[in-house]
């Protein structure tokens, strides 16, 4: 009976470390891929730079006059910036500015700023790529007015190489 016992008890820690190792495994698998994420971008063109900063959660527009005194003088730009926190390299091969409330989506071509697509991020680097507020704004008033959507906003995704998209958490109000 003693026996029985101890080899119970050594049966059962075999399966706690072998369970505890095909987790370790899987964890592990799921760690080393490419995991992207994507910030929405809003600033200012001018003094042959960009002055950007994260959109807030509320999603109110920046006020650049203090960056418009200081020669900021360009359109105004809204971007995505896609950073890869994962272990294996990712390919974004679109941009897409889609309406928040609305059903419609863009695909800017030559208004887009920045790396050629399709681009390889590697891991642990990150990218941007902005296109002209204006292009948004003109986009939100056709939606609003051509298909009567109650639009609140822009937000931009990024489609990967591997089919997903990944979108901005947040919405620039328009």
């Amino acid at each position: 009976m003693h026996s029985d016992f101890i080899a119970l008890v050594i049966a059962s820690i075999s399966l706690l470390v072998a369970g505890l190792s095909l987790g370790w495994q899987i964890a592990q698998w799921l760690l080393s891929a490419g995991r992207p994420k994507a910030k929405l971008l809003h600033g200012v063109q001018g003094r042959g730079g960009l002055a950007t900063g994260p959109v807030e959660k509320s999603g109110e527009p920046r006020n650049f006059e203090s960056l418009r005194e200081q020669g900021f003088n360009d359109p105004e730009i809204i971007g995505v910036q896609v950073t890869n926190h994962g272990r294996a390299p990712v390919t974004v091969d679109r941009i897409v500015l889609c309406t928040r409330g609305g059903k419609m989506s863009v695909v800017p071509q030559n208004e887009l700023l920045g790396p050629a697509l399709p681009h390889r991020l590697e891991a642990g680097t990150n990218e941007s790529w902005y296109m002209e507020a204006d292009f948004g704004y003109r986009f939100v008033a056709a939606s609003r007015d051509t298909l009567h959507e109650q639009i609140r906003g822009v937000y931009m995704s990024a489609a990967l190489g591997n089919g997903k998209s990944i979108a901005t958490p947040t919405t620039l109000r328009m």
